[in-house]
């Protein structure tokens, strides 16, 4: 096991479900290691791992200085996790003449490189994320710590890690700037929130993992509907956003009902099998004559959803 005191206290990874006061401390302990130093840069054989998601540790690594790295939710573990979703052993990473191998341990959930589960002893490469339960990590290799670090680091802070849509911050700065851009244009553009039906029966019947999979391909599937230029971002749990700049009500109707459709076409695969989803749309239009702020535009659009909700759900609504 590795001597966890030379950990940075100020960057712990977060507990998720469940996780008792004392689990909370002991994660405190465990914590990735801020960013290389001169003191602590990485040596030439050294690689690293960056938790992505959930998004509480974006500014820190872990180096892996070890032959042999265990991860589980047992307090021995070299990086415990004290989460229902991760096993007391779940995965080892194991150092070879070229780098690290990942082993998934027989975990209840299994262990994933790049959203696929292992099996047996798998080669990681730069940039590939691990998936332990509920937490994601980005794998760096040696010679690219320095180059990608900070990549990882300004990814983790402008998208969501788990659907790769853009984050709620991002978002309301970009529409901030989309709000001036389109009074000095003259032009409408239109926000639309949109929230997975019933989502909370998911994750209570099938649990958070197969709650994971499915925000993961709404997020997918929303995104082959956008055009170019519309942002699309997670704006919490399971509530999304959408920006479409240059766009009136009728083409803002067509573009959520083209969403709504492309949800409830066909069932979402998951480990608990196919799953029926759907959700609601609600959209308002800034047209510049009549000027929104950020807040204002939001909560027009929240309105509607809200009235899609209370009219039946698995439907559009909208304001000019």
């Amino acid at each position: 096991m590795s001597d966890i005191s030379s950990f940075s206290p100020g960057a712990a990874c977060s507990p998720a479900f469940g996780s008792s006061e004392s689990d909370a401390a002991c994660v405190a302990e465990a914590t990735l290691r801020q960013t290389p130093t001169a003191s602590t840069a990485p040596t030439q054989d050294e690689c690293c791992l960056v938790q992505i998601y959930p998004p509480d540790v974006i500014d820190g690594m872990m180096l892996l200085e070890q032959d042999e790295f265990q991860i589980g939710r047992s307090p021995e573990s070299d990086l415990p996790l004290f989460d229902s979703s991760v096993s007391r052993r779940h995965a080892r990473l194991i150092r070879d003449a070229d780098g690290y191998l990942v082993r998934d341990l027989d975990s209840t959930n299994g262990t994933l490189v790049n959203e696929r589960e292992i099996q047996g002893d798998v080669k990681l490469h730069t940039g590939d994320t691990v998936r332990i339960g509920s937490f994601l990590f980005r794998f760096l290799s040696a010679d690219s710590i320095e180059t990608q670090y900070h990549e990882t680091v300004y990814n983790a802070l402008t998208r969501d890690a788990l659907t790769g849509t853009l984050n709620k911050r991002y978002m309301l700065e970009a529409l901030g700037r989309e709000i001036s851009r389109s009074m000095r244009s003259q032009l409408e553009m239109t926000v639309v929130m949109l929230d997975i039906d019933h989502f909370k029966s998911v994750n209570d019947t099938h649990g958070h993992l197969v709650g994971d999979e499915v925000l993961q391909t709404f997020g997918k599937r929303i995104e082959s509907i956008c055009r170019v230029d519309d942002l699309l971002a997670r704006y919490g749990g399971e509530e999304f956003c959408m920006v479409l700049a240059a766009t009136g009500f009728d083409e803002a109707h067509e573009i959520a009902e083209r969403c709504r459709q492309v949800i409830c076409s066909e069932p979402f695969e998951t480990a608990a099998g196919p799953l029926a989803i759907s959700a609601s749309f609600g959209f308002a239009v800034m047209n510049p004559s009549s000027p929104k702020t950020t807040n204002e535009l939001l909560e027009a659009a929240d309105n509607q959803l809200y009235e899609a909700k209370r009219s039946g759900r698995n439907r559009v609504c909208g304001e000019a």
